[in-house]
């Protein structure tokens, strides 16, 4: 993905900012509704609202609900690795996806930002927040992503 395509993806992550978190959610607040995402809906709703592609049909209509509340962590990153390349983490850069690990299980998704020079930020529907938030990518939350991942087509 290219720079200009890295920042379309961080700016429509941002803008899920305050969309509260309901688990399977895909809805995106407005101004009468709260709507409701997970961490997974947040990368959907975001690949749709950019138009990513991949495989020739829209990356968001590779969708699934079918899962717990506390996702299979092989499941999840078997479907993230049909879709998106493994980067090292040294080369991490804004617009690319990490796969979290939350309770010793790698079962959360957030979108990396750009927070400042040589700095990143994670925007992700978090549970304890209640929401989407963005916060800075911090030595406590590397120490949790367990892969980094991008779109390539």
């Amino acid at each position: 993905m290219d720079s200009h395509s890295s920042q379309r993806v961080v700016d429509a992550a941002r803008s899920w900012i305050g969309t509260r978190f309901l688990h399977q959610g895909r809805r995106k607040k407005n101004g009468n509704d709260k709507g409701g995402v997970d961490c997974l809906g947040l990368l959907v709703g975001v690949a749709d609202e950019c138009s990513l592609m991949q495989q020739g049909k829209p990356l968001a209509g590779f969708d699934e609900r079918d899962y717990g509340h506390y996702p299979c962590e092989k499941r999840l990153l078997d479907g993230l690795l049909k879709h998106f390349e493994r980067c090292d983490k040294a080369d991490m850069r804004a617009g690319d996806v990490v796969l979290v690990r939350i309770d010793e299980q790698a079962q959360h998704v957030g979108i990396i930002g750009d927070y400042a020079e040589d700095d990143f930020s994670l925007i992700h529907a978090y549970a304890p927040a209640r929401a989407v938030v963005e916060h800075r990518l911090d030595a406590d939350w590397m120490r949790k992503v367990v892969c980094v991942l991008r779109l390539t087509n």
